[in-house]
């Protein structure tokens, strides 16, 4: 018997947004205060290895932040579950015959280490914001809770697939 597909794709909430662009803009600052500064070079002006680790730096950092910006979470459920995050290469497939619970519940970043992809005792959070998302205990793995729109019809597709549903 074949079982629909469920599949969903969550954006970064408010808070990642503004940690984006709050990232993207102190790159862009420190950048226009060592170049607005070369005054402070006259000393000993800045090596081609001090720029290059500055430039180094700088990209990183506005790559992080546009990397916040641009982050989605997929949650599909089909012949195994899987949580992926991009651009991060986050991506966790769970058969479902190894869940051995899976409960709707609410995430918050209090009470999942922060927003992101957190460790928390005893398993992994994922969440771009807070709100309704699933909790899953997986037989001889670390659990798994993760963020969703529909937690109901995450839960009612592992429950078809043979996930052990509480």
């Amino acid at each position: 018997m074949s079982h629909p597909v469920h599949e969903e794709t969550l954006r970064p909430g408010r808070t990642m947004t503004v940690v984006g662009w709050a990232v993207i803009a102190t790159a862009v600052g420190i950048a226009a205060l060592v170049l607005a500064v070369p005054a402070g070079w006259q000393d000993q002006p800045p090596t081609v290895s001090d720029v290059g680790v500055l430039v180094v730096t700088l990209a990183v950092t506005v790559a992080l932040g546009i990397g916040s910006l641009l982050m989605r979470m997929t949650v599909r459920v089909d012949e195994v579950l899987e949580v992926r995050v991009r651009p991060w290469w986050y991506r966790r497939r769970i058969a479902p015959e190894r869940i051995t619970s899976a409960e709707v519940v609410h995430v918050t970043g209090g009470n999942s280490g922060g927003l992101g992809i957190r460790l928390v005792p005893g398993g992994t959070a994922v969440l771009l914001d807070g709100g309704p998302g699933v909790q899953v205990t997986i037989r001889g793995a670390r659990s798994l809770r993760f963020r969703c729109n529909d937690p109901d019809a995450v839960v009612e597709a592992l429950r078809a697939r043979g996930a052990a549903v509480d």
